[in-house]
C-alpha cells in the first residue's frame, strides 16, 4: 500500500514537472489549454493505475481499446509445406477480399449508382508470402442506379450488324474510375447494370 502511494506521488510530480516545463516553452498562450487537457490525462492515467491495482481489477476491462485482440480466422501453419500454401491462400484471400470493398466503394462514389456488387480475380502466381498479387479481371454489377439518359444506339439499315451493347454513361463513369485510381486497363474492367 505504502509503496503504490510512493509510485502515485512521484508519477504525479514528474508530470506536473513536464507540464510546467512545456508551459514555460509555449511561444504563445492559445497552446495552454491543449496542454493542460494532455496533462490531466496522464494525472487521470496516473491515479487510476494505482487504484485499479489495488482494488484488483485490471484496467483492460472496460476500456475497449486496451482488450486482448481475438484470433482473425487465419488457419495455423502447418509444420510441412503445405503450411505455406495455406498461409499464401489465406492472404491473398484477405488481399481479394480488401480490393473487393476498394471497388465497391470507388462505383459506389459515382454520382447516381446506390448498389453495386463486385467481384475481383487475382492472377495466379507462385511468389512468396509477402508478394502482392496482381489483378487480372474486375467484374462489376450495378443494382440500382438512378435513371439516366442512355447513349443513342447505332441505327443499321439492311445488313443486321452484331448487335454491341455499349455501356451506359454511369457504367462507363465506374469502369474508368475503377480503372484510373486501381490503374488497371479498361478491358480488365467488366461493368454489367441490372
Amino acid at each position: 500500500m505504502m509503496q503504490t502511494l510512493q509510485i502515485l506521488v512521484r508519477n504525479l510530480a514528474v508530470i506536473i514537472l513536464l507540464a510546467t516545463v512545456l508551459e514555460m516553452l509555449l511561444p504563445n498562450k492559445s497552446m495552454r489549454g491543449y496542454v493542460q487537457l494532455v496533462v490531466g490525462m496522464f494525472v487521470i492515467t496516473a491515479i487510476l493505475n494505482p487504484i485499479s491495482s489495488l482494488l484488483h481489477m485490471p484496467l483492460e476491462m472496460g476500456i475497449p481499446a486496451w482488450t486482448s485482440v481475438s484470433d482473425q480466422g487465419l488457419p495455423v501453419l502447418a509444420s510441412d509445406n503445405s503450411g505455406k500454401r495455406i498461409g499464401q491462400d489465406a492472404v491473398r484471400e484477405q488481399y481479394r477480399q480488401i480490393l473487393v470493398n476498394q471497388v465497391e466503394a470507388l462505383a459506389l462514389g459515382v454520382n447516381g449508382v446506390k448498389q453495386v456488387k463486385a467481384e475481383v480475380k487475382l492472377q495466379e502466381g507462385n511468389g512468396e508470402l509477402t508478394d502482392q498479387p496482381r489483378i487480372s479481371r474486375v467484374h462489376i454489377r450495378l443494382l440500382e442506379v438512378e435513371s439516366a439518359v442512355r447513349p443513342i444506339e447505332p441505327v443499321t439499315i439492311g445488313q443486321s450488324a452484331p448487335v454491341v451493347k455499349e455501356l451506359s454513361i454511369k457504367a462507363r463513369e465506374v469502369q474508368e474510375r475503377v480503372a484510373g485510381l486501381m490503374e488497371l486497363k479498361k478491358e480488365q474492367i467488366i461493368v454489367q447494370e441490372g
